[in-house]
């Protein structure tokens, strides 16, 4: 709908108007009915107006000092003029000001104020129209230029560099020229992308949100070049002058910290930079741009909202195996936040491995495939724990634990995703059809490094041992004693995969006497003795 406001300091013209046209039937909203020119002009001047009808001869002002005044503010405004027969010149003076129509007071009713109304309409519809085709050829033109930057850009990193006059023709259509003076590359980054691409729901708005800002910002800062690069990432490339009156690092550091200001502010983005120092030649820039396009892992342990120089980026990561070697303790506290519904336990074990985690620095795959490791076993074990079914495939979580940007990140998602295990355990526990075969179940689970029998169960459970066994089996489709067994085996093939320990160590581990009878067991279950079962996952 179209705004209209009415101004005139006679009130019964007023209320004619205001009551009797049939304002919402015909695409408008009456957003303002004002006995002053001066207070109209206030409210005018504050929200947008599509339609104004005012009386001429006003105290204070009269209607053409209105309208030109509001046309400053907006110069597409329609303008309807009321007057009487005596306010002749006044007429003149209106079809000056492009005024759209003129309307007689005396011979002013319902029917000619709707028919002015509707042509207004029309022409407001078509310059709708026409104005969205200008948006639309300009949005075009504009993101055809970014594809253009963003693919010479790119291929500025990615592709060989045989002739660097070549590349210069082709910057200097972007407004680079190496040849007047130097220029100081940026490189910059969103923190949690992932967390900002679910809430933006679309890669390109995320990314057009980020342009748009940074162009804003920038648009008094013509000699700084900006390319966006990847998703969340730009690259800006900033004048550098020889005269030492010119602080360029000053400037370009309060120009960064702006960004990083007005993205917070207006995107909820945490974005980050990373400086080069000034070059001069194309060579030394695309050497820059590859090392700060391929510091994404040691971005990982950056802080969020930081502005580094690439010559002070920590490089050199910690040794995978000492991670490998914390995983089974790692595990255990895992799985017992879970499945002991420990939410109280949730900071402390986070706080916990992120630390150790940042303090050694290690590759961020290897920190990334050990954590998948560990909530796939979780999520194996609820499956275990009768009819679990996960509401995430495993390709998503795998999708999901990857594209984790930085180890804040990590430690935010990881405490997000323990709540929701938990639920989904307590969610395995409530909707069971009988508890007893539940907690049956983690009893056998708690004391698999023990001899267990039914009858230890069923005293656990304050039940019969014939009643535990029946109940069991019919719940399960299992004996209890096959369960149990089942269990041992799954934690063997476990410890077999994860330690180092003899298969005698772990055959008293699960509380087994004979190594022998241990062996028969485990290859009867996994088709391997334990040996070549550890031999078989070692080499894979």
């Amino acid at each position: 709908m179209y705004t209209v406001m009415i101004v005139d300091d006679d009130i019964p013209v007023l209320e004619f108007l205001k009551t009797t046209i049939k304002w919402e039937t015909l695409g408008y909203q009456l957003t303002g009915v004002y006995a002053s020119p001066l207070d109209a002009l206030k409210a005018g001047q504050q929200t947008k107006t599509d339609v104004l009808i005012s009386d001429i001869g006003m105290p204070g002002i009269n209607g053409l000092e209105l309208i030109k005044s509001l046309r400053e503010e907006d110069p597409h405004l329609k303008a309807v003029i009321l007057s009487c027969h005596d306010e002749f010149h006044y007429a003149q003076a209106a079809v000056k000001l492009s005024v759209s129509e003129y309307i007689l007071k005396e011979t002013m009713n319902v029917s000619n104020i709707t028919e002015v109304l509707i042509r207004l309409k029309e022409q407001l519809d078509a310059e709708d129209r026409q104005q969205s085709k200008s948006r639309k050829l300009e949005k075009e033109v504009s993101q055809q230029r970014s594809a253009s930057k963003r693919q010479f850009i790119r291929s500025t990193v990615n592709e060989p560099l045989f002739d660097a006059a070549e590349w210069s023709t082709k910057a200097g259509d972007f407004g680079i020229q190496l040849n007047k003076h130097a220029v100081l590359p940026v490189f910059g980054y969103a923190n949690r992308v992932k967390e900002a691409n679910s809430r933006f729901q679309s890669t390109d708005l995320f990314e057009y949100t980020i342009q748009n800002i940074v162009e804003e910002l920038l648009v008094d800062q013509k000699e700084v070049t900006l390319f966006t690069y990847d998703t969340g990432e730009i690259v800006l490339l900033f004048p550098h002058f020889s005269e030492l009156h010119v602080n360029n690092s000053q400037k370009m550091e309060q120009t960064l910290r702006q960004l990083q200001s007005c993205l917070q502010k207006y995107a909820k983005i945490s974005f980050s930079f990373i400086t080069g120092t000034p070059v001069k030649d194309v060579r030394l820039l695309k050497d820059q741009l590859i090392r700060m396009v391929e510091a994404k892992a040691i971005r990982f342990y950056m802080p969020e909202s930081s502005i580094s120089k690439l010559e002070h980026l920590r490089e050199g990561f910690g040794d995978g195996g000492e991670l490998l070697a914390q995983y089974a303790q790692a595990l255990d506290e895992f799985r017992s936040v879970v499945f002991d519904e420990r939410a109280e336990g949730i900071d402390s074990f986070v706080s916990k491995w992120v630390d150790f985690i940042q303090y050694n620095r290690f590759r961020p795959l290897e920190v990334k495939d050990w954590l998948l490791k560990m909530i796939l076993d979780v999520r194996m074990r609820l499956k275990s724990l009768q009819h679990y079914q996960s509401t995430f495939s495993s390709e998503l979580l795998h999708h999901d634990v990857h594209e984790l940007s930085s180890i804040r990140e990590m430690e935010l998602w990881l405490k997000d995703y323990l709540q929701q295990a938990i639920q989904w355990a307590g969610q395995v526990y409530r909707e069971s059809h009988n508890r007893e075969i539940l907690e049956c179940q983690r009893f056998v689970y708690n004391h698999l490094d023990t001899k267990i029998s039914l009858e230890d169960a069923a005293a656990h459970l304050h039940l019969h041992p014939s009643y535990l066994s029946r109940l069991f089996k019919r719940e399960t489709g299992e004996n209890f004693i096959e369960y149990v067994t089942r269990m041992k085996m799954e934690k063997a093939k476990e410890l077999l995969e994860i330690t180092d320990k003899s298969v005698e160590q772990i055959s008293d581990m699960l509380g087994y006497e004979n190594k022998n009878y241990f062996g028969k067991l485990f290859k009867a279950h996994t088709g391997f003795v334990p040996n070549a079962y550890r031999g078989q996952t070692k080499g894979s």
